[in-house]
């Protein structure tokens, strides 16, 4: 028998009426709710991390009860609670937001030489051009410095968004190296995303990350793809249908509840 190629096993593809696999659309993004949701603390979703899995494999988000930061890396879910340590999850777990693609990257750089979040933002801008589209970004290799935050678990009645992050854990890992991805999302999609960069970082070891603030980096692999293709999966619940998704502020909301 003929031996299932890794790309075959990680499409988690759905099968046809006349059960031929369908191929997954890559650089097209999965994103279930909004961040201005979020926002106002509706941290309850109905999408199931298998459900989530099935449109993509590399992406980030959170869960539900904010319970932690996460990651997708090759079809594989891992979260960050408040100690900033990664574990995989089981798939019946569900999300109140998150974002995901199946990455093909179009354009690879190889970067020597140190760069600053602002002079690696500047590349990756430069490389995917049109900035009203959205982009995936990878970058795999040495940090000099990677800060990241986790979130705490919430009860409800659920806190408002940036009442959690006033208390958040953060984390400064030194000489590392690892895994940086993301998006950058157009500014004028602020609300339903989160404007600008939105990167999460795991180790190489796979143990430690979380919601990257503030970075430098040393060598390594930085892979992009542009994004023009976007489906969200808004959800039905009471909780969402009481959400004010347009308060006053809600740009400054998000860069203080980001960390930026």
């Amino acid at each position: 028998m003929k031996k299932q190629s890794v790309m075959d096993m990680d499409v988690r593809s759905s099968a046809l009426g006349n059960g031929v696999l369908k191929k997954p659309v890559t650089n097209r993004l999965y994103q279930t709710s909004t961040m201005a949701a979020l926002l106002d603390a509706v941290y309850d979703g109905e999408t199931t991390l298998d459900e989530l899995l099935q449109h993509g494999n590399f992406g980030l988000g959170t869960f539900n009860a904010l319970d932690g930061e996460m990651i997708v890396t090759d079809g594989v879910v891992r979260q960050f609670r408040a100690e900033g340590l990664a574990a995989e999850v089981p798939g019946s777990l569900k999300t109140p937001f998150a974002c995901v693609t199946y990455f093909e990257p179009e354009k690879k750089v190889t970067i020597d030489s140190p760069k600053t979040k602002e002079t690696f933002e500047e590349l990756v801008d430069s490389l995917l051009g049109n900035p009203n589209l959205f982009g995936a970004i990878r970058f795999t290799g040495e940090f000099q410095r990677v800060d990241t935050r986790t979130v705490f678990c919430q009860c409800k009645p659920y806190p408002h968004m940036l009442e959690v992050v006033k208390k958040q854990p953060t984390c400064t890992m030194e000489n590392v190296m690892g895994t940086m991805i993301g998006f950058r999302t157009p500014v004028y999609m602020q609300g339903v995303n989160v404007a600008g960069y939105h990167l999460h970082f795991l180790s190489e070891d796979s143990k430690r990350g979380g919601h990257v603030t503030e970075y430098r980096l040393v060598r390594g692999q930085l892979e992009v793809a542009s994004i023009s293709d976007l489906e969200i999966q808004l959800p039905r619940t009471e909780q969402f249908a009481k959400a004010d998704l347009n308060p006053e502020s809600l740009s400054e909301a998000i860069r203080i509840a980001e960390g930026g």
